[in-house]
């Protein structure tokens, strides 16, 4: 689903994620109260994923009851869309909740990282998956947590799975604590008091149309928009490095790329981080750091090993037009003739120097 988005669209799901997180938060504490949960014990620890998971699971296995079905969730359009006779309740209802569980954890995340911030999940390479573009809580080292997949498929197998480890009361406590660093795991936690309760006093505002519409609709209500124009070198990957043939196996044999003039090209391409950011030199030295064009021409994509940046990976986003294409193609092949080096794609032969 998030796949078929454009890339603007899927910055819109992560502004409306950012804005809805006080009110499911408050939905999420009405229920944990008036179910005489464990409220009280909600401080956004590790450990507080315990209690909560075991109560959450008795309220999804029972159908999420009083959960109410009239606030539409993120996914109303697609449960319009999809859902089968008789399930739409049920969805709804199973959609709110989550959201609340999916907020919560992104609190105990803070607790742990407070740098650690909504982000799109970019899968590498041509292929893309549904999971393209889905918003992840981007931990500061640059770990993606993936909540949404988290939440909705631990729920799914805890209703379907009544013997199942999904049920235990550790499970979200554990599957959360994988997905961090292991010296982050043992820091201590001290016992605080509850961050849920406060957002019960969001009870009766009027959320912001920012969140009661959903930025979804746009897949299921709204006109297939034009293709963007065709240009010669969709689907071929490029390749910008100084050296032989044998880089291509392994970077080590290209020669280092000097950060500052890359980026000096880079910025004048206007290829930035996805947020917009400028490329600094040094982040050009960490292997796997990718820049796209504002219009989703194209994303760049460092190659480095050993501290040092070997080579850059080009290759068309799926957006964009014929001339910004051509713009960043001319624009690093000058930076990589400047270098002594090539751009060419090495399915058409990598030329020696």
């Amino acid at each position: 689903m998030y796949v078929d988005l454009s890339r603007a669209q899927a910055w819109d799901v992560v502004r409306h994620i950012e804005a809805r997180a006080p009110y499911r938060l408050c939905l999420l504490a009405e229920r944990m109260r008036d179910t005489e949960g464990p409220l009280d014990q909600m401080d956004a620890s590790l450990e507080s994923l315990v209690p909560m998971w075991e109560w959450f699971t008795a309220i999804a296995v029972a159908g999420y009851p009083d959960v109410p079905s009239d606030v539409p969730s993120t996914y109303e359009p697609l449960i319009v869309a999809h859902a089968a006779p008789g399930t739409a309740d049920l969805q709804r209802r199973a959609a709110l909740l989550r959201e609340g569980l999916m907020h919560y954890i992104e609190l105990v995340v803070r607790r742990i990282d407070p740098e650690a911030r909504w982000d799109l999940w970019l899968q590498k390479g041509r292929i893309r998956m549904d999971q393209h573009q889905e918003p992840v809580i981007r931990l500061s080292n640059g770990t993606p947590i993936h909540a949404i997949y988290l939440v909705t498929g631990m729920a799914r197998n805890a209703v379907k799975d009544a013997g199942g480890s999904a049920r235990d009361r550790r499970a979200l406590r554990d599957q959360l604590a994988s997905s961090l660093p292991s010296s982050w795991r043992r820091r201590r936690q001290d016992e605080e008091s509850s961050v849920l309760r406060p957002f019960l006093s969001y009870a009766g505002r009027t959320p912001p149309a920012l969140v009661t519409s959903s930025p979804l609709a746009v897949l299921f209500d709204a006109p297939t928009p034009a293709p963007a124009e065709p240009f010669d070198d969709v689907g071929v990957e490029l390749l910008l490095a100084v050296g032989p043939a044998a880089g291509l196996d392994d970077p080590r044999h290209f020669a280092p790329l000097p950060p500052d003039a890359v980026v000096a090209v880079l910025t004048e391409l206007d290829l930035t981080h996805e947020d917009g950011r400028p490329v600094r030199p040094r982040e050009l030295l960490e292997d796997g750091t990718q820049l796209f064009a504002a219009d989703g021409t194209a994303m760049v994509e460092t190659i480095a090993t050993d501290g040092a940046l070997r080579a850059l990976s080009v290759e068309p986003a799926g957006g964009g037009t014929a001339a910004t294409w051509s713009r960043i193609e001319d624009g690093l092949r000058r930076l990589a003739e400047s270098l002594g080096g090539h751009l060419a794609s090495d399915s058409e032969g990598w030329p020696e120097p």
